[in-house]
């Protein structure tokens, strides 16, 4: 079982009259120990004579990262749907313009779904390009709240 330093101690028997701050700080994972060893390498003595598969480099999992993203980008996709239902409400849009935003969004979702980022990003295109059709009437709060969405859709999707 592990102890503090100062358990059972008076603060006369510790340093300086107070407990020690005894914290392990660590720096690291994947990047850093990749660094290191590369610096290691490249530093240490016939670093040209090591062979190439002596070199351990950690592996990265591009899913996970891609997952990530495409997380965001379903979490942003989700803030636009209010946005279009405010504009509906408020008279700014008509339900078919409503419906074809949704439709649009419904679009990029089912592409990320699916992890077609390439259709993910066409598709947030053509939203937003639908978006700029109907700027006219998009100029209120709620409209500039769903222009906001969705510009901030398009820099959340995954590199594709």
């Amino acid at each position: 079982m592990l102890r503090d330093v100062s358990e059972g101690r008076s603060p006369r028997e510790l340093p300086y009259g107070r407990p020690m701050n005894t914290r392990v700080i660590r720096f690291g994972g994947a990047g850093a120990t990749l660094a290191l060893a590369i610096a290691l390498a490249a530093c240490s003595p016939g670093a040209s004579n090591v062979p190439v598969g002596s070199l351990a480099v950690p592996s990265v999992d591009v899913s996970a990262g891609a997952s990530l993203a495409t997380g965001a980008a379903l979490a942003a996709l989700d803030a636009i749907d209010g946005p279009i239902a405010a504009n509906q409400t408020s008279g700014a849009l008509t339900a078919d313009e409503a419906k074809s935003l949704q439709d649009l969004a419904s679009g990029v979702r089912t592409a990320l779904q699916s992890g077609d980022t390439t259709a993910a990003r066409t598709a947030a295109d053509n939203l937003s390009t639908k978006a700029g059709e109907l700027a006219a009437k998009l100029n209120t709060d709620a409209g500039k709240q769903l222009t906001a969405a969705i510009a901030a859709l398009k820099a959340a999707l995954p590199a594709g």
